[in-house]
């Protein structure tokens, strides 16, 4: 497990960017977990796993127009769910080179258990202003809610939701001692991924 990094943290502050950037320069495998969220969803949902069946199923609605608290309980929930999954493909990898491996599902008690070193772990996070900055201007995001009967209220739970999961991840690996980093724009991608290089002492 130990020629493993991840990437963790909260969405929209960079982290597929300066993975991404790392895998290239050191010649390392990249896994980024968001590319098989929805396809873990609906295996483990085919395989009877109660939990992925009931997110799978949700609509739009259903999914964004409830307290941005019972979103955040259930992305955690979630997240365990798929964590084996992430791992088994993971596992699949060449030995021989190391991987980089990124997402905010990758979070940080779960991969604490895996008893790795403390520095193959970084927990980036933004700040509030700066996430909801940087969504708005994701051309998707419009598409993904368009189905909503509300969209201003689903993007609102969203971003409450997302703002919660960063502060308590964020608390989460600062109590495991692990080394994180809050983007809040004022550092260039360049010397963000330089911050990162150094806690993986690469």
């Amino acid at each position: 497990m130990n020629n493993i990094y991840f990437i963790g943290g909260s969405p929209c502050c960079g982290k597929s960017t300066i993975a991404d950037r790392i895998s290239k320069k050191h010649g390392y495998q990249y896994y980024k977990a968001d590319d098989y969220l929805e396809k873990y969803i609906k295996l483990g949902a085919d395989e009877g796993d109660e939990w992925l069946a009931y997110i799978a199923s949700m609509s739009m609605d259903e999914l964004w127009l409830r307290a941005p608290s019972v979103l955040h309980d259930e992305e955690y929930k979630t997240y365990e769910r798929l964590f084996p999954y992430f791992m088994s493909d993971i596992e699949k990898f060449d030995k021989n080179i190391p991987v980089i491996a990124e997402g905010a599902s990758f979070l940080p008690y779960l991969v604490d258990q895996l008893q790795i070193d403390k520095g193959h772990y970084t927990c980036i996070v933004p700040t509030e202003i700066f996430q909801i900055e940087q969504y708005k201007k994701r051309l998707w995001v419009n598409d993904y809610l368009s189905s909503c009967s509300n969209k201003e209220k689903a993007f609102n739970n969203w971003m409450k939701r997302d703002v919660m999961f960063a502060l308590s991840v964020l608390k989460q690996a600062k109590e495991i001692g692990y080394k994180t980093l809050i983007v809040d724009g004022t550092l260039s991608i360049d010397n963000s991924v330089s911050f990162i290089e150094e806690c993986f002492s690469l």
